[in-house]
């Protein structure tokens, strides 16, 4: 191990504390003096009293128990407890738009935060993060650019591109960029979306962050949002997310919706509690809400048959009746 001076005993201690201790793994006072010998430091158990009682006075909980009798110590402290932690790894493992680098190097910052023994547990969840994961190395910088014109109120423009049947790459556009205002990231079914508004439309468009290439900060303010939506202020997070399905776009709509009682769960996991429920009568009821009516949410509503009825409005009756009388055809010998 690297040798130190002896006034780097303090810190050394501090990191031990953080990087070896927890409530399951403490550490007797030999334990802590072997260790600073390691680094060529040798210290008198008063001096770590002192020490300890400094840490305390800078507000680090150096707590005393007891292994077998004898007196240990830990630091009880983290920047996150275990459960946050959890949400936070479980989500890098999900996210289809962080590469597999990133996430790897997401989980060890995580692991960091805690003792080895516990760090184990978030370096073991790597594996998980192997699977789905976008190869588009600029997502990571290409989510600061759009941070940072969105806290600006700058515009951006950038490269957008799909996927062909060979699986490679071509850009939409001809390989024109995009301008857009940036107003909000939006993740939905573990893809990161911008949420925009391009400069010759008024409405909002998204956009999945991993397919965006070369995103660059234009000197040219965004436009306000109450100018392209029916925000008046900000983008409603909550409504939007509610009213889009499967992140395509379409025109807002107030729909009546008629279910089956079997689907209360799907329905209320899909448009919250707080949606409002009319009639309940022989095993159905009715929902009152707002919807972008596009193949997202067409194809939704296919999903559960006869359970479901859209009653109004008369226009989208009428679009349901014809997709269902063009998919009739494709499997009608």
């Amino acid at each position: 191990m690297q040798k130190y001076p002896k006034r780097a005993k303090l810190l050394l201690l501090l990191k031990y504390f953080e990087s070896q201790t927890d409530e399951q793994s403490s550490k007797t006072m030999e334990q802590i003096l072997n260790h600073l010998q390691n680094f060529n430091i040798t210290a008198e158990r008063k001096s770590i009293y002192a020490d300890m009682a400094l840490l305390r006075d800078m507000d680090y909980e150096i707590i005393k128990t007891f292994n077998d009798g004898e007196a240990a110590y830990y630091l009880n402290e983290s920047l996150f407890d275990q459960a946050e932690a959890e949400i936070f790894a479980s989500a890098v493992c999900a996210a289809k738009f962080v590469t597999q680098k990133k996430s790897s190097e997401l989980l060890d910052k995580i692991a960091s935060l805690f003792s080895k023994r516990q760090a184990k547990v978030f370096r073991q969840r790597v594996e998980l993060a192997r699977t789905q994961k976008t190869n588009n190395v600029e997502v990571y910088y290409n989510i600061d650019k759009i941070v940072t014109a969105m806290n600006g109120n700058k515009q951006i423009s950038f490269l957008y591109f799909e996927y062909l049947p060979d699986k490679t790459q071509q850009m939409r556009k001809e390989g024109n960029r995009y301008f857009a205002s940036p107003y909000s990231l939006i993740w939905s079914e573990d893809a990161l979306y911008a949420v925009t508004n391009l400069e010759k439309y008024n409405n909002l468009t998204h956009f999945r962050v991993d397919r965006m290439k070369k995103v660059e900060i234009i000197d040219a303010n965004a436009r306000d949002i109450k100018e392209v939506s029916e925000y008046k202020n900000h983008l409603d997070y909550d409504e939007y997310q509610r009213s889009v399905f499967s992140m395509f776009g379409g025109k807002l709509h107030n729909v009546r919706i008629r279910f089956h009682e079997s689907l209360a769960t799907a329905v209320f996991d899909r448009f919250g509690l707080d949606v409002p429920v009319g009639e309940i009568k022989k095993g159905w009821f009715t929902i009152s809400t707002k919807v972008r009516v596009s193949p997202g949410f067409l194809s939704w509503i296919t999903l559960f048959g006869d359970q479901i009825e859209v009653l109004s409005p008369n226009s989208l009756r009428s679009e349901i009746k014809e997709m269902l009388l063009k998919l009739s055809c494709v499997y009608n010998d």
